[in-house]
Parts: C-alpha cells; sequence; structure tokens
C-alpha cells in the first residue's frame, strides 16, 4: 500500500537504552519548524514573559533531545494530548524503518475528555486517515502513565515477535520515555523518535503556552523525584537544568509538580 506522502518531520535516535543524555544539543538543531499550513497555533491571549520562556527553553532542549534512530520492528507511539505523535509513527512505517505500529493510552493527566475513546484509539483514527494498513496497527487502550504505555504494550508487541522499537512521543516527552524504559521493558533495543512538535508554537488545541512551561517543570521533577519510587532509571540532571526548575517555581509555574 502506497502512504500519503508527509511534510519532512524532526531528527530522532536509536540507541541502546541508556540515562537522558547530560549536555543535549541545541534545540533549534533537532527541531523542525512544524508543518507549514497547520491549524494549530499559540493562543493570542497567551503571554509568558521572554526570561521565563528561556528558562522552558533550557529544559525543553534537555528533555527532547534525541538522534536518527535505525530501523526497529515497532512503533510505540506514546498517547497524549498531541495526535502529531501518530503522524510520526506513520512517517517511519512509510520509511520502513517499522513493520507494526503500537498506540498506547486510555486518558491521562491532560485527555480526560478530549478523545471519546481514549489516545491510542485517537490516534490510530488519524493514522488510518494517513493510510497506514489495519494489519500493522496494534492498540493499546487502558494506559493511563508513561510506565503502563510501556508495561501494557509489551506483552503485545512480544506477542507479534518484537525484540526492537522506536520510542515515538511528542518532543518533552522523550526524556521520560527513555528513563522508564529499562524498568519495565529491561534488554529491548530501542530508539527514540519524537513528533514534528516546534517550541512554545503550533500548540495542540486547547493547550498554551503557560501549560507548556508547567508540563516541562512537572516532567523535570517527574525526572528527579520517580527513581526513587521505582518508576524510572535515574538519570542526570544537568545543572542548567535543575536551576531552570527551581527558578520557575519560584515564577510560579508549579501546575503540573508531581504529588
Amino acid at each position: 500500500m502506497v502512504l500519503p506522502s508527509l511534510r519532512p518531520l524532526i531528527l530522532s535516535t536509536f540507541s541502546p537504552v541508556l540515562p537522558v543524555p547530560q549536555v543535549p544539543p541545541r534545540h533549534s538543531d533537532r527541531i523542525a519548524e512544524g508543518f507549514a499550513g497547520s491549524t494549530m497555533s499559540v493562543p493570542a491571549s497567551d503571554s509568558v514573559p521572554p526570561a521565563d520562556l528561556a528558562l522552558a527553553r533550557v529544559l525543553w532542549d534537555w528533555q527532547s533531545s534525541h538522534e536518527e534512530p535505525g530501523p526497529a520492528d515497532a512503533a510505540l507511539g506514546l498517547g497524549s494530548y498531541d495526535v502529531r505523535v501518530a503522524d510520526r509513527c506513520v512517517e517511519l512505517f512509510r520509511e520502513g524503518r517499522v513493520r507494526l505500529v503500537c498506540f498506547s493510552g486510555a486518558s491521562g493527566n491532560f485527555t480526560e475528555g478530549r478523545f471519546p475513546r481514549g489516545e491510542a484509539h485517537a490516534f490510530a483514527e488519524r493514522a488510518r486517515a494517513l493510510g497506514l494498513p489495519e494489519e500493522a496497527l496494534i492498540i493499546e487502550p487502558a494506559a493511563r502513565n508513561t510506565a503502563d504505555n510501556i508495561r501494557l504494550a509489551r506483552p503485545l508487541l512480544e506477542a507479534r515477535g518484537v525484540r526492537s522499537i522506536i520510542l515515538v512521543a511528542k518532543p518533552n516527552m522523550l526524556a521520560r520515555g527513555r528513563a522508564t524504559l529499562p524498568v519495565h521493558w529491561p534488554g529491548v533495543r530501542a530508539g527514540f523518535s519524537a513528533a514534528p512538535v516546534p517550541f512554545a508554537r503550533d500548540l495542540a488545541p486547547g493547550r498554551t503556552v503557560r501549560d507548556l512551561v508547567e508540563e516541562l517543570v512537572g516532567d523535570a521533577e517527574r525526572l528527579r523525584i520517580y527513581p526513587d519510587r521505582g518508576w524510572q532509571a535515574r538519570v542526570v540532571i544537568p545543572d542548567e537544568a535543575a536551576e531552570a526548575v527551581r527558578e520557575l517555581i519560584r515564577r510560579g509555574y508549579g501546575g503540573h509538580l508531581p504529588r
């Protein structure tokens, strides 16, 4: 089946599971500028001071750091509020880099009520519309967090002979995906790839720049705290990122902090 062509997407990574890189490359070298003609945009009323955005950019650069992946058995798309994750999975399939695509997710912190049948089904509908054949599609509809995404998708993928994956997520979710994977699927060969989402622009419907800043801060704190709870592998947090988190919390961006 010939799939519809997609616009150029961002770079991605393939390597054994490793801790999140300590010093990320410049985001401008990694993230594409999004889709031309997209209907998604930053709300005009959403105002975050430039100094706060500069701190948030430090977190984005760190959390989204990745490199080009090689081929794998399957793409595992982590459910979220941004269906462009599905676009990236279909692109990997179209390029021949994966033979299967699995979408995982029910509803989470940001998607309650957003998708009537949950994240995985919404992503699957998007992928079908882009031409992904049904025989290449796997749906895991119950996961409610990143650990669930991997833990519940793993047996479905292993049943199809999958021994290597490319984990696909929105850019700022890559660090948590990388840290979670070795706890819940140790030994799997894993690469990482991100949806075509630019920093603080072209946001998913209903999301604001402030929401993004709070999400970055909250996920950075999860990367610090969750290893002690046994939910993620321990990672090295760059000093610049740690200071950005402290300062953004001080400035009031604590709306997504872990309990």
